[in-house]
């Protein structure tokens, strides 16, 4: 059999790639000639789609691991059916499967750069086998002792190995132990990590007075070595048992262990319950600082406002461009008259009065910056209703006093105006003193009045007397009692009598004290 040495070969013709690749003069080998001849070939290319491929796949086989082929690149059509098998691919194992129209000459270029790349590499390999033979003495005197360091080694590897497998265990217990969030969830996730680490066969946690009949009935149930300890939640005492199947003992190193890990699941649970009782006094806060119908806001120094509650919120709503408390209450330009920060004061908005109580607080010790805040009570109305019953209290003393003036007036007036009239009839009709007795009889009869006027004021009325008066003289009266109060405020008051006077059935002192307390409202609020 002849030997042909080629730098490319086509198992079988493929026209369109020796035309496409004819720059590096491929040559094609026939099935026949393949099986029948050796060779010497750097890169054959054969066609997958070839259906005798499955015949040539042993040939293929053994020319390869007699290297007489140095790589074997397959080649299929992305457009036709591929027949090849998982078998024959198995036996062939090419070195490369493309698709043909991805052959390019720069892709050959690297084949080749490979193959003279891993001859060079043979010989450097060849190379190294012959210093190697040269330095076999030094390498076994130098693994002796290499033995003894390695065997050092290992012991520290090993070492290592515990410490980097214990802190690793610590930080689950860690982790587990800081996302629990009572001793339920603890029990349960304890039971998982120790178990899994071979730390104990089962975990419980109990209560201390439950402690007495759960070691009884351990002592009949189980045949086990257990570990316990205290932990403290919430002003209660819990025992945490490590149970041991088969009474096999805990080392120290164990026990020391599940100390620490009782401490930590104490600390974490006495964190967490505080926390709720924290995130709970918060919700009550808020609570109770949203639900006051009152105004609260927390200012810093310059007035401005940094929190507030749901009885500001339509302020806020509507003043969304103001910040400072003034501004946004009561659409100042500058603080209130009469603030105080951190003192009790009162403000005054139109017809509206306020009473504030203003605390000062920081956030933390250390902080120099300061705080306030300031709860608004509205306290028009019962500003009001004092100066109505401080009115109404000057009215009673004033009644009380009417009433023993208009008593000490009433005698005498009565003797002066009998002896008029007893002057009257003893004078002549023309005398000229008779008309100077009518003038003082007139004006006693007019001082009589008023002073009726007076009692009728001062009377304390518990059943109603209905009368016929006229309303239209009934407020004449009225405000003969008020023109010393006019005066000094002064005002005065104007009114158009009635073309026909209106006469009604009401009780004359509760009337007159209704238009008593209608004319004081209207003077208080034109005061303001």
């Amino acid at each position: 059999m002849s030997s042909l040495k080629l730098k490319l070969a086509f198992l079988n013709s493929q026209p369109e790639l020796e035309k496409k690749l004819i720059f590096f003069e491929p040559h094609t080998i026939s099935s026949s000639e393949f099986q029948k001849n050796n060779h010497s070939i750097e890169i054959l290319v054969v066609q997958a789609n070839q259906a005798h491929l499955q015949q040539l796949s042993q040939t293929l086989r053994q020319k390869k691991l007699k290297s007489e082929i140095s790589k074997i690149i397959l080649t299929f059509d992305s457009q036709s059916t591929l027949h090849l098998k998982t078998t024959d691919y198995n036996l062939i194992q090419p070195d490369f499967v493309i698709d043909a129209q991805k052959l390019t000459p720069d892709f050959l270029h690297q084949i080749w750069f490979d193959i003279n790349q891993s001859e060079q590499d043979e010989s450097y390999l060849n190379l190294s086998n012959e210093l190697n033979s040269q330095y076999e003495i030094i390498k076994l005197e130098l693994e002796k002792r290499l033995q003894e360091k390695s065997k050092n080694l290992i012991e520290s590897r090993q070492q290592i190995s515990e410490i980097s497998h214990r802190l690793e265990f610590l930080r689950k217990t860690l982790y587990v132990t800081s996302k629990v969030k009572n001793l339920e969830q603890a029990e349960l996730e304890l039971n998982e990590l120790l178990s899994q680490q071979n730390k104990v066969t089962w975990l419980k946690i109990i209560q201390k007075k439950d402690e007495l009949q759960f070691e009884t009935d351990l002592g009949i149930e189980f045949k086990s070595t257990f570990f316990k300890n205290e932990i403290q939640i919430n002003q209660q005492t819990y025992l945490i048992y490590f149970f041991k199947a088969e009474k096999k003992a805990f080392k120290k190193m164990d026990t020391d262990y599940f100390k620490k890990l009782t401490e930590t699941l104490q600390i974490n649970l006495s964190r967490y319950d505080h926390l709720l009782s924290l995130q709970q006094s918060e919700r009550l806060f808020d609570l109770a600082f949203h639900s006051s119908p009152h105004y609260i806001m927390v200012i810093d120094q310059n007035y401005q406002v940094l929190q507030a509650n749901l009885a500001i919120e339509k302020v806020l709503k509507e003043n969304s461009d103001k910040t400072k408390c003034f501004e946004l209450l009561f659409n100042r330009k500058t603080p209130c008259a009469g603030c105080k920060l951190g003192d009790k004061f009162q403000i005054q908005n139109e017809l509206q009065t306020f009473r504030v109580q203003s605390n000062s607080f920081n956030l933390n010790e250390d902080d120099e910056t300061s705080y306030w805040i300031h709860l608004y009570e509205d306290i028009s109305e019962q500003i009001s209703l004092e100066n109505k019953f401080q009115q109404s209290a000057r009215l009673a003393e004033l009644g009380l006093v009417s009433s023993s003036i208009a008593h000490e007036l009433n005698n005498p007036l009565g003797g002066i105006i009998s002896y008029i009239q007893i002057m009257k009839m003893e004078l002549p009709q023309a005398h000229p003193f008779q008309t100077d007795l009518e003038m003082m009889n007139q004006t006693a009869l007019r001082m009589k009045k008023i002073i009726e006027d007076l009692l009728i004021f001062s009377r304390k009325e518990n059943i109603l007397q209905f009368e016929n008066v006229s309303l239209y003289q009934m407020l004449l009266k009225n405000l003969d009692l008020l023109q010393m109060q006019l005066k000094k405020e002064n005002l005065k008051i104007s009114i158009k009598e009635p073309e026909t006077d209106l006469t009604h059935s009401i009780s004359n002192l509760h009337f007159r004290n209704s238009i008593h307390l209608v004319f004081q409202y209207f003077l208080q609020k034109l005061k303001f």
